[in-house]
C-alpha cells in the first residue's frame, strides 16, 4: 500500500515535466498553433475568378459551381456543362436582389428579369449561350420545379 502512495505522486511529478516540453520552442506556448491556424486560413481563401468575357458554370444537384461568378461587361460567352444526373438549366435574372431570396410566381422562381437562359441541358451534355451584359448584379438559377428551392442558385457580378 505504501508503494502505490509513493508511485502515483511520482508519475504525477514525471508527468508535469514533460508537459511543457511538448509545445516546443515558442515563447507563449500557443504560436505554434495560430501559425499553424493562419497558414490554413490564408491557404483555403478563395480570391474571386478574374472577370473575363467567357464563363463556365457546372451545375449538378442542385448547385452552380462557381456560386458566385464574374465577367466582362459586354458579350459573355457562358458554357453550362451538366455534371448532374438529371436535367438543369442556367436563367440569368437582372436584379440586386439576394439570389436566396428572389421573387416567387406560385411555385417557381418569377423569370420576368431573365436576359437570357440555357435551357433543358441534359445530364453529361453541355450548352452554351452568349448574352450581351451591362455592368451590374445578376442571379444565376435553374428555375425547373424544385431546383431552385433546393439551393440552385448564385450570383453573376458583371464589371
Amino acid at each position: 500500500m505504501r508503494l502505490k502512495s509513493l508511485l502515483i505522486p511520482a508519475i504525477v511529478v514525471l508527468a508535469a515535466a514533460v508537459v511543457p516540453g511538448c509545445g516546443g520552442d515558442d515563447d507563449n506556448g500557443d504560436s505554434g498553433q495560430a501559425a499553424a491556424t493562419a497558414t490554413t486560413k490564408t491557404q483555403t481563401t478563395k480570391q474571386a475568378p478574374a472577370a473575363s468575357h467567357s464563363l463556365t458554370v457546372r451545375m449538378t444537384e442542385y448547385a452552380f459551381d462557381p456560386k458566385d461568378a464574374v465577367a466582362k461587361a459586354g458579350k459573355v460567352t457562358i458554357t453550362a456543362p451538366n455534371d448532374g444526373q438529371i436535367s438543369h438549366e442556367l436563367v440569368v435574372l437582372k436584379t440586386d436582389a439576394n439570389p436566396a431570396a428572389l421573387p416567387k410566381m406560385g411555385d417557381k422562381v418569377d423569370e420576368s428579369t431573365s436576359v437570357g437562359e440555357i435551357a433543358d441541358v441534359q445530364p453529361g451534355a453541355t450548352k452554351k449561350a452568349t448574352l450581351k451584359l451591362a455592368p451590374g448584379k445578376y442571379a444565376m438559377v435553374c428555375a425547373l420545379t424544385g431546383h431552385y428551392e433546393g439551393g440552385m442558385y448564385g450570383s453573376l457580378t458583371v464589371k
